[in-house]
């Protein structure tokens, strides 16, 4: 499946790899969701972050 936003795609990428860690890491849903938002937000923020320095390089 080939998405023509990027970004898109770094999301769905973001909220698997996020999901996967929070589910090794912690055991209580309660955890696992705060994990799991915590680090999908850092990916996203991270990859604004990166594209606009990219973008102006």
């Amino acid at each position: 499946m080939i998405f023509k936003s990027h970004l898109l795609t770094m999301m769905i990428f973001a909220v698997i790899v996020s999901t996967v860690l929070a589910f090794i890491k912690h055991d209580e849903k309660k955890d696992i969701f705060r994990y799991g938002l915590k680090i999908f937000i850092y990916m996203i923020c991270g990859v604004i972050i990166v594209s606009w320095i990219m973008y102006h390089l």
